[in-house]
């Protein structure tokens, strides 16, 4: 999500590209995908609004004293060059390939503050004796789960997004008025530049689509759902039940560590959906936060 292949997507007018890359001795240590956005006259630096979460990227092998220079050069930069404000949104744990907390550390101790906090479901995948389904999901998930599975309905890995688009954007409008983040042309290109790592997992019953999750495969650790919806005409058929049994197993076969659902807030986490929350959490998945970090220039010490 932080590739310039993903980001440059987006329309050229759509945001104003300022990202960030750090040198020394004449290597790539870090990079920053951002823009420029102007707030109550204010100018900020944020992590690029074309992807979920960014912030700095670096290898885990970056040591503190390091990630603090580093941090004080974003810092020198962005007073240098007019900015009021730096907001970044680091990619959330699950998706790191090796636990690392010094870049954190290093954003803290520089004065950046916590602005807000959202909150995501995600799922752990472990290999265990028996089925994985049944150990993780309520007892209510399990048996809707088994019932699916005898409702005649059939998964596709890697069905057709022209199928799924019009149940996405029925849902949206009913439940929110909204429409996806996304375009249908939008995913399709990104579909062309990522054709193994965006999937739709769908059911199907016979040739009509009932159901669907739109995957990202961010990295090879986390399978992240971007999109879910379903056809509330069969829903009686629980085939959202039968597409995440199903995606357990094909993580767990693939090597994938975490199942992401995806944030249930709102608003910057002001608002709290505990409707769905419980919805993920009958699948298994557990709270995981998603914290937004931002420094006032002007306050610097």
């Amino acid at each position: 999500m932080q590739e310039r292949r993903f980001l440059s997507y987006h329309p050229s007018d759509r945001f104003s590209d300022h990202s960030l890359i750090f040198m020394e001795d004449k290597r790539i240590i870090a990079v920053l995908p951002a823009a420029v956005i102007e707030q109550e006259d204010k100018r900020i630096l944020v992590s690029h609004p074309g992807a979920s979460h960014g912030g700095l990227i670096v290898k885990s092998s970056l040591g503190t004293k390091k990630c603090l220079e580093l941090v004080s050069a974003l810092i020198e930069y962005c007073a240098t060059a007019g900015f009021d404000y730096i907001r970044l949104k680091p990619v959330p744990k699950v998706y790191h390939k090796e636990l690392s907390d010094q870049l954190d550390f290093a954003l803290r101790f520089s004065g950046f503050r916590l602005e807000y906090t959202e909150l995501a479901t995600v799922l752990e995948l472990k290999k265990g004796e028996g089925s994985f389904a049944k150990r993780v999901m309520s007892g209510t998930a399990f048996r809707n789960y088994q019932k699916a599975l005898k409702s005649g309905l059939s998964v596709v890995e890697d069905a057709d997004i022209n199928d799924f688009w019009p149940i996405l954007e029925h849902k949206l409008k009913l439940n929110h008025n909204a429409k996806p983040a996304h375009t249908l042309d939008e995913i399709r290109h990104l579909k062309t530049l990522y054709p193994d790592r965006i999937k739709l997992f769908a059911a199907y019953e016979g040739v009509t689509p009932v159901a669907g999750v739109l995957a990202f495969l961010l990295n090879d650790r986390v399978i992240n759902c971007f999109y879910i919806a379903h056809h509330d005409g069969f829903q009686h058929k629980r085939p959202l039940n039968l597409i995440f049994g199903h995606m357990m197993e094909w993580g767990l076969k693939n090597g994938f560590s975490y199942l992401d659902f995806g944030i249930s807030t709102e608003a910057k986490g002001s608002i709290v959906n505990t409707g769905l929350f419980h919805f993920k959490e009958g699948y298994g998945g557990h709270g995981l936060l998603r914290e937004c970090y931002l420094y006032e220039i002007n306050n610097r010490q």
